[in-house]
């Protein structure tokens, strides 16, 4: 039996559920990637960056904003709401930005502004 006094603070992350019937607020869901997304998301970034090789900054800053894009649109605020992903995202980032470095031969990073990576044409 719920107490009468217990209330839910609705903040971000959160999902309120309700009960259909009584239209009473029964639970919160916390959004969260779940640790096989993560799993294959690392996968997939780890693919990219042995596939690159010897290819063209175009095309490695098309397969990084490809798979970006496809967690944002799947996972969309759960992604703001998973501190592991976060993390694994800028250490991927650096990854193939030092990948790009590599292959153009120089790493001055007054050459790459963050910008560059996201808009390759």
């Amino acid at each position: 039996i719920r107490m009468a006094n217990e209330a839910f603070t609705l903040q971000d992350g959160t999902w309120s559920l309700q009960n259909e019937a009584t239209k009473e607020r029964t639970a919160q869901a916390f959004l969260r990637v779940a640790g096989d997304a993560l799993k294959s998301f690392e996968n997939r970034i780890r693919q990219v960056l042995l596939s690159s090789g010897q290819t063209t900054f175009t095309k490695i800053a098309n397969k990084w904003n490809t798979v970006l894009i496809g967690i944002m649109t799947y996972f969309r605020e759960a992604v703001v709401h998973t501190p592991e992903l976060l993390d694994f995202l800028v250490k991927a980032e650096n990854k193939i930005q030092t990948r790009i470095k590599i292959g153009l031969n120089s790493k001055m990073p007054s050459r790459f502004p963050p910008v560059v990576f996201y808009t390759p044409k």
